[in-house]
């Protein structure tokens, strides 16, 4: 697990800084990111400490009416601890879309059951926290990503 954890991280660090051109700066900022995202899988503490609770997003299998209201919130005595995730042969993989310099958007895809988790980071100040948590959820695809 910790193998297929610093694959997804080196993996993780090479798709963000050939995102963002090749400006030094920012591919510090996206190491710095890849840092972040290592250990907020491998340290509760820190973890916990990185999260804006109560925490805006969606849960698993989300019904309709929670989906329509909004006002879902994960609260820290519910949080159960995410951990790195292993994508090798069980057909989800890994999308990571840097908007800006400061927000990342990450996607978990299964595109056969049409399913989903995201989450969006932010920096805030000079660290990272999770500021939104979508459970796996059924999810319309459009016609590209089938």
């Amino acid at each position: 697990m910790i193998k297929n954890l610093s694959a997804i991280v080196l993996l993780l660090v090479v798709v963000l800084a050939s995102a963002c051109n090749t400006n030094p700066s920012k591919q510090e900022d996206y190491s710095d990111f890849a840092n972040f995202y290592s250990r907020f899988h491998t340290d509760s503490l820190f973890q916990m400490a990185h999260i804006l609770f109560p925490l805006d997003g969606l849960p698993q299998e989300a019904d309709s009416l929670t989906i329509a209201s909004g006002q879902f919130k994960w609260h820290k005595e519910d949080w159960v601890m995410h951990r790195g995730f292993d994508l090798e042969g069980n057909g989800f993989v890994q999308e990571f879309s840097p908007i800006g310099d400061d927000f990342i958007v990450e996607k978990i895809i299964h595109k056969e059951y049409a399913l989903t988790i995201t989450r969006h980071f932010s920096k805030i100040g000079d660290e990272w926290h999770l500021i939104y948590y979508s459970g796996l959820n059924r999810v319309a695809m459009s016609g590209n990503e089938q």
